[in-house]
């Protein structure tokens, strides 16, 4: 199962949903259904806005594995 948390990101970096929306140019309702993990599909592109985001806020390198994740069923 592929599940996502970028939820727990944010939270590691003290920005809010709408402040991050806001950063990386992706639509806050984009944001909001990644955070609660009911986003059904995603485009490439805004993956990598939102890593370039977190690159740019985090004083660590972030890659697509911490914001996406994927458990055996």
């Amino acid at each position: 199962m592929v599940f996502f948390v970028l939820n727990e990101r944010l939270k590691e970096l003290n920005i809010s949903q709408t402040k991050f929306a806001k950063q990386t140019n992706v639509r806050p309702n984009t944001i909001n259904d990644m955070c609660n993990n009911v986003t059904k599909r995603i485009e490439v592109t805004t993956i990598n806005k939102i890593l370039m985001g977190l690159n740019k806020l985090g004083d660590r390198e972030y890659s697509i594995t911490d914001i996406i994740k994927y458990e055996n069923e």
